[in-house]
């Protein structure tokens, strides 16, 4: 089996078990819901490890919590761990949680939305990988 896909496969399911993590407890105010979309983002920057470049990335990002359909818009740096198995070279990672599969529908077709998000990411990064999933 090709080790990119194995690879990716376990990106994926780490991503899947930390998103699902944040809604484990009765106690968050953003519970995931069945039928609830995750969008989950990791982001390499052109200058990896700069913190201004990352600081820039969350405050632009962080209006996307007034889109329509958006519940929860979460930020994180990688976790530094001792495992080789574990994703930690990307820059940032953002979680986001739709209302459900229309809302998220509608934010990935607003033209305004994906223009803005491209000038903004365009200058800081070099690829960034997504993940989408419906919570059950």
């Amino acid at each position: 089996m090709n080790f990119l896909i194995v690879f990716r496969l376990r990106v994926a399911m780490f991503l899947t078990c930390i998103a699902l993590s944040f809604a484990s407890t009765g106690a968050q105010a953003a519970a995931t819901r069945s039928g609830q979309v995750t969008h989950v983002i990791l982001f390499w920057l052109k200058r990896p490890g700069n913190v201004d470049d990352q600081n820039f990335l969350r405050r632009a990002l962080r209006t996307l919590r007034r889109a329509r359909g958006v519940n929860d818009v979460r930020f994180g740096r990688p976790l530094p761990v001792d495992r080789p198995d574990v994703e930690r070279s990307f820059d940032l990672g953002v979680i986001m949680t739709f209302r459900d599969r229309e809302a998220f529908s509608k934010f990935e077709r607003d033209q305004q939305r994906e223009q803005a998000i491209d000038a903004m990411l365009r200058p800081l990064v070099r690829q960034y990988t997504v993940y989408n999933f419906v919570n059950e």
